[in-house]
């Protein structure tokens, strides 16, 4: 990897660890829903000139679209406006990767080993340490939506292998759509004060959806869409395990959160298992490529 893009893998954990801070500070003054449409409406205004109908693809593209727009976004939103502190929530958000894991042994049929198997094992225990902790205990209902939206990530990772030869802007922009559409629809059934709170939030939490929409959804993903035409998805995966540590240090620095030792030590079996299924798919997919060559090479 070049230094310019190890720089830049860097920089895209930095804004995504800080990203937890600004949908904190978004939360304070704006309902979870309305701000989730409020960053995807910018979203859009930016991504608008890629939204285009894809023949033979909408029907995959909407209920990816669906899945990620407003279930997965609006389950981070909300759970952030639950928690007292992101710490705890920034870890849980890895369990996407275990998650995924599990959805492609279920749907996929793909088989595990006994080093996958204690990697899950570690990553689940982990959040449970975490839920364990007297101060996390206040919030388990943050920590349960952040797992859920995990879930849903992890479901909309399966679902984004069938759309691989689909522009990444046209596939935000419909996640776009979706999260502006379903969060309104969603927020008018689950929430109250919608216009009051628009009209009297501070300016730090429009600064802070401005953040999440432009530095976290498209510079973020831009960046990673750049960096995957040019290496390989197990070349960058690890380096996605330092956005929970920006997050921590954020909370630390800004908020002045405390760390515990459960905290720690259920952010350290969580982390490690998560390490531990990346690294085992990573080898995995590698020694699948080579199979699939080898036996292209046998053919011809």
């Amino acid at each position: 990897m070049t230094p310019r893009d190890f720089i830049l893998l860097i920089g895209i954990n930095l804004v995504w660890g800080l990203n937890f801070l600004a949908v904190k500070w978004a939360v304070a003054d704006l309902p979870p829903l309305v701000a989730n449409a409020a960053r995807f409406f910018i979203v859009l205004l930016f991504l608008f000139p890629f939204l285009r109908l894809v023949p033979g693809r909408m029907k995959a593209l909407i209920t990816l679209a669906t899945v990620l727009g407003f279930m997965h976004f609006g389950a981070v939103f909300i759970g952030m406006s639950l928690a007292e502190d992101i710490s705890a929530v920034a870890i849980a958000t890895q369990l996407s990767t275990p998650f995924s894991t599990l959805l492609a042994i279920v749907w996929l049929k793909e088989k595990v080993g006994w080093r996958r198997i204690l990697g899950l094992s570690m990553s689940f225990s982990g959040v449970l340490v975490l839920g364990l902790d007297p101060a996390v205990l206040n919030y388990l209902d943050a920590v349960a939506w952040i797992v859920f939206s995990s879930f849903l990530y992890a479901t909309g990772t399966i679902l984004m292998r069938q759309l691989r030869d689909v522009n990444a802007f046209t596939t935000q922009a419909w996640i776009a759509i979706s999260a502006i559409i379903g969060s309104l629809l969603l927020s008018a059934f689950m929430e109250t004060g919608q216009v009051e709170a628009v009209q009297n939030a501070h300016w730090q939490a429009w600064a802070a959806v401005l953040y999440a929409a432009v530095f976290s959804s498209i510079v973020g993903h831009g960046g990673v869409n750049y960096l995957l035409r040019r290496y390989e998805v197990s070349v960058l995966s690890p380096y996605f395990l330092l956005t929970p540590f920006f997050a921590i240090g954020a909370g630390v620095i800004v908020l002045g959160e405390s760390l515990t030792w459960r905290v720690l030590l259920g952010g350290a079996l969580t982390l490690a298992g998560v390490l531990i299924v990346t690294l085992r798919n990573a080898r995995r997919n590698r020694a699948l490529a080579d199979t699939i060559v080898q036996a292209r090479t046998s053919g011809e």
